[in-house]
This record gives C-alpha cells, sequence and structure tokens, in this order.
C-alpha cells in the first residue's frame, strides 16, 4: 500500500532499520567477551560522558545566545542614535533611499 509519494515504503525500510541496529546491538552485548560488570561500566561511562557533552554543548549556545543578544542590543543603540541624528525639530524622521 504506498500512495502517491512512496513515504510508507520509506517508512517501512526506517522502521525496519531501526529494529534491525536494535537487535544488532542487543546481540553484540550479549555475546561480548566482557563480565556484566565491565559491560555496565562501559554504558555507565557512555552515559557520564553524553552528559557532560550535553552540558558543555548547552553552555556554548547559553554563551552564543548572549553574545547575539548583545550584539542586536549594540546594534539597535547605533540605529538609534542614527535616527536622532537625522531628525529635526518639529519633524519627524524619514530616510530616504540612498542616505
Amino acid at each position: 500500500m504506498e500512495n502517491n509519494n512512496g513515504s510508507s515504503a520509506k517508512g517501512s525500510v526506517a522502521v525496519a532499520f531501526l529494529i534491525g541496529a536494535v537487535a544488532g546491538g542487543i546481540a553484540a552485548l550479549l555475546l561480548a567477551p566482557q563480565t556484566r560488570e565491565q559491560i555496565r561500566g562501559g554504558i555507565r561511562r557512555g552515559a557520564r560522558d553524553l552528559r557532560e557533552r550535553g552540558e558543555n554543548l548547552a553552555h556554548d549556545v547559553q554563551d552564543r545566545a548572549e553574545h547575539m543578544k548583545g550584539a542586536a542590543s549594540e546594534a539597535r543603540t547605533a540605529y538609534r542614535g542614527e535616527m536622532d541624528k537625522r531628525r529635526t525639530p518639529g519633524r519627524t524622521a524619514v530616510v530616504e533611499p540612498g542616505e
């Protein structure tokens, strides 16, 4: 049962691939020449590393957002200052193209 764009078939392939990947991972863990404690330790280390990477990424994103916020604030202040210079008493600011 395929619709006009073939998304049903693509979805089935993706699901089959995902199921195969999970089954392969489970088989690898069961057949690995490691003790249960070694496997758990590896999973624990992997989880800890993943958490640290996530925390570092969140910190980097926050730093970049703060930097962008500061740059936007500076640009707004500069724009307002430029518009204030162009105003004359009793007239609203009109910016002509090319000025």
